[in-house]
């Protein structure tokens, strides 16, 4: 985090992406980090990502922008392709998003902009830094030839920001692999992983924790399939829905409650009282458990490239397992009995040394 301690007493805008939950969450740290040192932010996002940190900084300036408005299909397949048919909407997005950086800079004057992920929130008025994990973008084997080009056209977008900052360790104990340390960009800095989670002492509540996030369908399809198995198991455990909803409730199958969302602390109660969660390989959520110390099984979005990659990269890791999500119904209960009779072989070792 030494790139963001070197900004004070400055006006800094922070942008991030709305594809999902993680670009927000992972700003927070880097929020923090610029109000500690007497910096003013202003906080500019869309959707989801914009109402948590509204909640998380409820004294700072909000500027609603634009979204990228990205959905999903039922099958990796057609998920796949509804991603790349979305590009160029995306890409409008972008066109829209330099007008209002500059808008946004002349408005505050801002002396920084830190866009995380969104490849159109930079300016000439000010020093705009960029924040991705993706310097290489992860593609379908049959497509793998494809990667190089990618990454030479991500490599002229991001090269128009004055920094890059990766949040990941330089080294080869990295979380993120090929992804941001096979092919380099200018100006780059490896800043650490990014967490707003701090682990906290407290009682043992939930064997089983179960995240679900992301846009439909696949939100949807994944709570299905949970809401099948984790009933039906000897273990008390808890299904976080992740749904956007006025009021929050909850209902109990067998050993499973099913709650239909959590504020982001009650999501760091949840995961440090819970020994074991479930929940797709997103790397801001990779990010967290590292932080946090936790086990977890990842299940990929079925048509994200980056999160397989990452679910195989890390199922290696001592905390970390993977399942596809058309396996679950035949691996997960296998998994989740063979991660607590690890737990019981290790405890009963332990008590007779």
């Amino acid at each position: 985090m030494n790139r963001v301690s070197d900004i004070q007493n400055q006006v800094v805008i922070v942008s991030p992406l709305d594809w999902g939950l993680g670009h927000a969450t992972r700003c927070i740290p880097i929020i923090q980090e610029l109000l500690r040192n007497n910096n003013t932010c202003i906080i500019a996002s869309s959707g989801r990502s914009s109402e948590l940190l509204r909640q998380e900084f409820p004294n700072v300036i909000h500027e609603q922008i634009p979204g990228y408005g990205i959905s999903y299909s039922t099958n990796a397949f057609s998920t796949f392709l509804k991603l790349v048919t979305q590009i160029p909407k995306a890409f409008g997005t972008k066109e829209k998003e330099e007008q209002i950086a500059d808008e946004l800079v002349k408005k505050y004057s801002a002396t920084y902009l830190i866009s995380d992920n969104r490849f159109g929130m930079h300016s000439k008025l000010c020093r705009s830094i960029f924040i991705t994990h993706q310097i290489r973008i992860r593609l379908p084997w049959a497509l793998r030839w494809l990667e190089y080009p990618c990454y030479r056209v991500n490599k002229s977008i991001i090269g128009r920001f004055d920094e890059c900052w990766i949040p990941d360790h330089k080294g080869s104990k990295n979380l993120s692999g090929v992804l941001s340390h096979s092919w380099r960009i200018p100006n780059s800095y490896y800043i650490g992983p990014l967490s707003g989670r701090k682990p906290i002492s407290c009682r043992k509540e939930y064997d089983v924790l179960a995240i679900l996030s992301g846009p439909e369908p696949q939100r949807g399809i994944f709570e299905t399939k949970l809401r099948e198995i984790l009933p039906n198991l000897p273990y008390k455990s808890c299904i976080i829905r992740g749904v956007v909803a006025h009021r929050n409730s909850s209902t109990k199958i067998g050993n499973c409650k099913i709650q239909t969302f959590a504020t982001n602390d009650e999501i760091t109660r949840l995961i440090c009282s819970s020994r074991l969660v479930i929940s797709r390989a997103g790397y801001s959520s990779i990010m967290d458990y590292e932080n946090l110390g936790c086990k977890a099984i990842l299940i990929p979005t079925p048509g994200q490239s980056e999160q397989v990659y990452l679910g195989h990269y890390l199922e290696p890791k001592d905390r970390y397992w993977y399942v596809k999500q058309r396996q679950l119904k035949k691996k997960l209960p296998e998994y989740i009995d063979e991660i607590f009779e690890e737990e019981k072989s290790k405890d009963t070792i332990f008590v007779q040394v």
